[in-house]
């Protein structure tokens, strides 16, 4: 009895150790072959999809490109084929296969492409459903020659093409998905919000509580509203990663004009003072900027346009009055100069005497 439970134990540690060098085995081998996961951004216009995927290339330093999807025709439509993305990537790699082949691909307003978006542009001849069908093998991980164009292109020393394996692309895809929130919505049986008041009569009702009702539902979302959308599923099976970006807020908008290393704020500081001249914006002003994007549902893609339409004027005025009895000497850019976020404002504050604007940041601290 003894013996039997001896070897008993010694069957059941030599299985375990089996197991365990079977795992250790396909570690050390490296057995395991790991995909890709393509990802599908969904927000509003300015939230930053574009930003996202460019930063992701330039910390990971592969090579990348931006494509869009209303150019994308299908196959024997005039107009540029889903495998033109990958020339252009190709190009971008210096025509280094390899690299290309761990590059990045962004390819933005696919919500373009749906089948909504095609009964809505009747004039287009190309099937957005065909564009979609003509983007799945290359999605999930195909072999495609590349033909080079005949002008300007360089040689290929192994003939007039090039193959590349999508398999290891990372393919991001981005669209604003207009009036998605409303298909989530349903999906989700969310007829109200807060104490009873309907989603949609708050949509009506006030722009800024749209953009965050918007933003709120869009962080639910799921395969099935986008194929009630227009997209065909094959097409949404290719993306396991969806990700819903909220309207950027006025804190965030304020940040955007200001923090970053080409900042627009700080864009228009260096182009002022190449004239020797300086750009001062109150707190109060860039917070009213913001609420004005806001207010437009443009985030931060609109906010040069406000910018252009404050600065404009001073812009002008600036390279006529470099004489020394007439010179501009800063330039201010406060309430008044920016207006209510309906109302347009005066316009940037164009200041001559030298000690202006130290009056001015005095009068500001008290």
């Amino acid at each position: 009895m003894g013996g039997w439970m001896n070897l008993s134990s010694a069957n059941k540690r030599q299985r375990r150790a089996s197991e365990l060098g079977d795992n250790d085995e396909h570690v050390a081998n490296d057995f395991v072959e790991l995909d890709k996961s393509n990802v599908l951004l969904i927000g509003p216009t300015g939230s930053g999809k574009t930003l996202l995927a460019k930063t992701l290339a330039r910390i990971v330093n592969v090579p990348f490109v931006i494509a869009d999807a209303t150019s994308l025709t299908q196959a024997g439509y005039v107009g540029e084929d889903v495998e033109s993305i990958l020339y252009k990537l190709l190009v971008e790699a210096k025509f280094d296969v390899e690299a290309a082949q761990h590059g990045i691909v962004y390819i933005d307003e696919v919500d373009k492409i749906t089948k909504k978006a095609e009964s809505l542009n009747i004039g287009r001849d190309v099937s957005g459903e065909g564009v979609q069908q003509a983007l799945l093998k290359m999605l999930e991980g195909t072999i495609v020659n590349i033909p080079m164009p005949d002008k300007g292109a360089r040689r290929n020393l192994h003939g007039d093409s090039f193959q590349i394996d999508t398999k290891d692309i990372l393919f991001i895809c981005g669209g604003a998905f207009n009036d998605l929130e409303k298909t989530i919505s349903e999906r989700r049986q969310d007829s109200s919000i807060g104490f009873g008041a309907p989603v949609r009569e708050n949509m009506r009702t006030s722009p800024l509580i749209t953009a965050a009702v918007a933003s709120s539902l869009l962080e639910s979302v799921e395969s099935d509203d986008l194929i009630a959308y227009g997209l065909i599923p094959e097409f949404i099976g290719r993306f396991p990663i969806l990700v819903g970006l909220s309207a950027l807020d006025e804190d965030q908008l304020v940040e955007v004009l200001m923090k970053p290393k080409n900042a627009l704020g700080k864009q228009y500081k260096k182009m002022f003072n190449m004239n020797g001249v300086k750009l001062y914006f109150t707190e109060t002003a860039l917070r009213l900027i913001s609420k004005k994007a806001m207010a437009k549902n443009t985030g931060a893609r609109g906010l040069r346009a406000i910018l252009e339409n404050i600065l404009t004027e001073a812009m002008f005025e600036i390279p006529n009055t470099k004489m020394e009895s007439h010179r501009v000497n800063a330039v201010l850019v406060d309430e008044e100069a920016v207006g209510s976020v309906d109302e347009r404002g005066c316009g940037a504050k164009i200041l001559y005497a030298e000690d202006e604007m130290d009056r001015f940041l005095a009068k500001e601290k008290h």
